[in-house]
């Protein structure tokens, strides 16, 4: 068994491995997951689910943080939830992708993780703040970023896609800024 680096609510967050490619390509074979992570409907083969885990593999290797593998109790994957460099920005953003099943069985885990993950984020990296890239269209998420915690900074196109980012402060960051 892999060891946890973060429980949340129902969800063991826990790295990737090689062999964890056929549930990365299953979850992205859903439209209804698909369409919020790409502009183009074909861009998430098993080509990039396998770019996808060797860079999450990698960036754990490299930041000491990544994109984990969420899974339930009882062992079924729900997906992922993590960090990753924000390419157009060179940020560190918040980010996961949950499959419908997840959503519908565990409804209060993608705020519980990510207020986990930001606390998580704060309290083992130095970094002065973390965004999170959110579809404009993507109301769910949206609101959960908000109600973790996040505020809306600009809008700008990514990855081909209209998105919004949002940003939350470190805590050392927030008390400076009032303080200021």
């Amino acid at each position: 068994m892999q060891e946890s680096i973060l429980l949340s609510g129902p969800a063991r967050l826990s790295s990737f491995t090689a062999a964890d490619l056929g549930l990365v390509r299953d979850l992205w074979s859903d439209p209804r997951v698909a369409r919020f992570i790409s502009s183009d409907h074909n861009a998430w083969s098993g080509e990039a689910a396998a770019a996808f885990l060797n860079d999450a593999i990698e960036d754990q290797r490299k930041h000491g943080f990544s994109r984990w593998k969420a899974t339930a109790p009882g062992g079924e994957f729900l997906g992922w939830a993590g960090f990753a460099v924000l390419e157009e920005t060179s940020e560190v953003e918040l980010d996961y992708c949950l499959s419908i099943s997840a959503l519908e069985d565990y409804p209060d885990l993608p705020l519980d993780l990510c207020r986990d993950l930001v606390e998580w984020f704060f309290e083992n990296t130095y970094f002065s703040h973390l965004v999170s890239v959110v579809r404009t269209d993507n109301r769910l998420v949206r609101d959960v970023m908000l109600e973790a915690g996040f505020y809306y900074r600009e809008s700008r196109r990514i990855g081909g896609m209209p998105c919004d980012l949002f940003q939350m402060l470190s805590p050392s960051m927030q008390t400076y800024v009032l303080t200021a």
